[in-house]
Order: structure tokens, then sequence, then C-alpha cells
């Protein structure tokens, strides 16, 4: 007899209204940097500033792809979520777990599973996709309240 297939759940991380946002944001610096560009290309500046300018450039637009592009995943062994550095959890591992969700304003703010693991720190997990977030509701609310 073989044994069940690992159960996984996938959706993207961020809701559509974030991902607009985030787009409108980027959109609006560019803009903006668009228009005082001939008055920073008119003033003396280090080479330090144009070096810390494009480092926030590059920053702004990764952390913009990743937003778009960024999924979660839930199995029946870990949780996964692809960013710059994906971050992946066992469930083993996880000593405390809430889920932060508020329903009437899912669509702005993206749901999130902020889990404590046995090495120090907390990682948090955001997912729009309503599949994934009802899994994350049962793993928040099957564990008992750790102390």
């Amino acid at each position: 007899m073989s044994q069940p297939a690992l159960v996984q759940l996938e959706g993207p991380a961020f809701t559509p209204l974030v991902k607009a946002l985030a787009s409108a944001l980027v959109l609006g610096m560019a803009f903006y940097g668009w228009r005082v560009l001939p008055q920073l290309l008119a003033q003396r500046s280090s080479w330090v500033a144009w070096v810390f300018l494009l480092m926030m450039v590059v920053f702004v637009l990764v952390c913009y792809a990743w937003i778009l592009r960024s999924r979660t995943s839930i199995s029946e062994s870990h949780i996964h979520q692809t960013w710059v550095t994906d971050k992946q959890v066992a469930l083993a591992d996880i000593t405390q777990i809430k889920l932060i969700h508020i329903p009437r304003l899912a669509w702005l703010i993206s749901p999130r599973l902020m889990v404590k693991t046995r090495m120090p720190g907390t990682m948090v997990f955001h997912t729009a996709d309503p599949q994934v977030l009802a899994a994350f509701d049962r793993l928040a609310t099957s564990r008992p309240p750790s102390t």
C-alpha cells in the first residue's frame, strides 16, 4: 500500500490591494525622482551620496519585486515563504504561534502567522490565499498555548 501524498497548500503572500499600493508607491517615487533629477545633477554631491541613493533605489526595487512574487506554502511538516531569502520552519520546531487576521481588513492588511521556534527568534509568514489562511487558522487553534 502506498503512502498518501503530502498535502501542500500554496498561494500569494500579499493581497492584490497591497500589491497595487506598492506599485503606486514605487511609481510615485519614480515620478518624483525623475522630476528632481535635474536639480540633483545640478548640485555638487559626493560619490558617497550617489552610492547611497543608488543602494536605496535597488533596495526599494528588490522589495517591490518580492512583494509582487512572494508565495507562502504550508504542508504537513513545514511552512515556507519565498522572499529575498526564503523563510522556512518545521512545524515540529514551533513553540508559540499566533495568527494575526482582521477579517474585515484582510483585503488591505495581509493576514500573517507569527511563530516562535526552538531557535531564538520569531518568523512571520504572510498569506493572501483563503486556503492557506484556513490552514494557518487550524494550526493556530490546534496548539495549546505555551508558557
